[in-house]
């Protein structure tokens, strides 16, 4: 490729990303009609709905696809001399498009460095290595076409790369959701494998095409670099030349009976000791890894969403853990011998990973979080809570709606609540100097708590009447209509006090997400922004599972 080419090619593309930069801060203006309408009828509503192996995509999403798909179909047939020409550009492509599935082992860590969120970079590995995949079938097919079946796999080159395209057609195999479902860690495990001998068979079956060997060296390059930061920083983080040892994770049960007298374990508290203290945003997740749990255990780490905040760095990190499979299963097996108290592990971690959302420039925030979702509802409110007593934020009134099936769940949440209501103390002369107030007396948090078990009873949380407890489901449409007209905040009398943005955050099932995107679609003109945190119940099947990712 000559140089001026590879100029024009990079300078184009710097060129492009400043000015998609410029039109995604265009988009991003609250109150713009443009803005309005993108989101309302491009960013919110799927295009294609939630199914069990493919979806959801919103219009957006499908938009991107549609052109990540016609670039490289363009590319491949522009001006083609011949149909093994255009085979060759495929499996130049299949390369460059590999580059970012191969840069990294772990995706967490990837994201994090891109600024992008979790599910956005599986994304993006999934669509890129489906594309690979499509590209090296094309080229299989035209190599056939050109030279039949004298294709012989008696042939070092030609054995590798058949090699090559079995264990990229396995990688995506993996990727069914009932493969993932059904061993999860063997998945994971064979996947990384899998990627390992493909790199090898493609650079032995490129023995005359050296060039596109670069393809690869690039992709190792960048995984060489990444892993050796992240390396660093997990050894850092974990105790490497410290006074203290490694982490230790204090693991306590909530456990009840039952209907054979069987004691059952409704949530693990899980507080991670650790050598050197951290900071951590609200909603960011850490990888665990606990060796002694079990005899496998060691080859497994699973993320976890933390639910302690602070301003400052942390010396302890709170985690709130549903047994649903995997390592927590495992864990679970260990409450009778706490017999009511804790038992400690060894343990190492990586993080914390994940965004955070800013919640600067909204007056009313709402978290609608269901069960094992109010582990990253509690650390938002926290730091919305210590924003407001610190003059940082301009959030006037902050509503959390918990759907829980019983009151098991919320016995579980019990302390974190409590703890976050005495976070929530009214600051009188503050008040007076604001001259203003709220229909909560004061208060900034109210909490509404629905119990599907109407035999459920209440549990003593709070004081002056700030949580309300409901045997019913929530009417998520009323309630965001309510909060988006602003009319709980009372306002002075004598002066125009028009009201400001609110901030929708979701932790819930999936069905619940898509219904409220639904709704905050229908109510985009009131300056309602929907944000889905980056954990997510998985109530209904998926690898997320109360706040871990088994």
């Amino acid at each position: 490729m000559d140089i001026s080419l590879i100029y024009f090619i990079v300078a184009s593309i710097v060129l492009a990303s400043l000015i998609f930069r410029r039109l995604l801060a265009f988009l991003a203006q609250p109150k713009g009609l443009f803005s309005i309408l993108y989101f309302r009828h491009i960013v919110l509503p799927y295009l294609v709905r939630r199914h069990r192996f493919c979806g959801p995509w919103t219009r957006a999403e499908f938009i991107l696809h549609l052109l990540y798909i016609c670039v490289n179909l363009f590319l491949v047939f522009f001006r083609m001399k011949s149909w093994n020409d255009s085979g060759s550009r495929a499996a130049e492509l299949c390369l460059i498009n590999l580059i970012f599935p191969l840069s990294a082992i772990h995706l967490s860590y990837l994201a994090d460095i891109l600024g992008i969120k979790l599910s956005t970079c599986r994304s993006i590995h999934r669509t890129t290595g489906l594309m690979a995949l499509a590209l090296l079938l094309y080229h299989v097919i035209m190599t056939f076409r050109t030279q039949g079946f004298t294709f012989s796999p008696r042939e070092e080159a030609n054995l590798f790369a058949i090699a090559a395209a079995i264990s990229l057609g396995l990688l995506v195999l993996i990727l069914v959701e009932g493969v993932r479902r059904w061993a999860y860690e063997i998945f994971l495990r064979g996947h990384q494998l899998l990627a390992v001998f493909f790199v090898y068979s493609t650079w032995r079956h490129l023995t005359t095409s050296t060039f596109y060997r670069i393809y690869l060296l690039i992709a190792s390059a960048m995984f060489g670099s990444l892993f050796f930061l992240q390396l660093i920083t997990v050894s850092y983080r974990n105790g490497l030349f410290a006074r203290h040892g490694p982490p230790r994770a204090l693991v306590s049960f909530s456990t009840k009976i039952g209907e054979k007298d069987q004691l059952v374990v409704t949530a693990i508290h899980i507080r991670l000791s650790l050598p050197r203290p951290i900071r951590v945003e609200p909603g960011q997740y850490i990888n665990l890894w606990m060796p002694s749990v079990s005899l496998w255990s060691w080859t497994q780490s699973h993320p976890f969403t933390v639910t302690s905040w602070s301003n400052d760095a942390q010396n302890n990190l709170e985690l709130l853990v549903q047994p649903c499979g995997g390592l927590t299963t495992k864990l679970s097996r260990y409450a009778s011998k706490a017999m009511g108290g804790s038992l400690s592990f060894l343990a190492l971690f990586t993080g914390p990973h994940g965004l955070s959302e800013d919640v600067h420039g909204y007056e009313t925030v709402l978290v609608l979080a269901s069960g094992f979702g109010i582990a990253t509802a509690i650390p938002n409110l926290k730091k919305m809570i210590h924003g407001y007593k610190t003059s940082t934020s301009q959030v006037r009134r902050l509503h959390l709606v918990w759907q829980v099936e019983s009151g098991e769940a919320i016995n579980t949440a019990r302390a974190l609540l409590n703890d976050l209501l005495g976070e929530d103390i009214i600051d009188r002369k503050k008040e007076i100097d604001l001259k203003e107030d709220t229909m909560n007396n004061g208060y900034r948090l109210h909490i509404s708590i629905y119990v599907q078990d109407t035999q459920s009873h209440e549990f003593p949380l709070g004081q002056h009447g700030r949580v309300h407890f409901y045997h019913d489901i929530p009417d998520y449409r009323d309630i965001v209509s309510l909060e988006a007209s602003g009319d709980l905040i009372k306002r002075l009398s004598n002066t125009w006090d028009e009201p400001g943005r609110t901030l929708v955050m979701v932790s819930t099932t999936s069905s619940l997400r898509d219904h409220i995107r639904k709704i905050i679609q229908e109510k985009i003109y009131r300056n309602v922004k929907l944000s889905e945190q980056e954990y997510q119940p998985g109530a209904e099947g998926g690898l997320t599972c109360g706040t871990c990712r088994d």
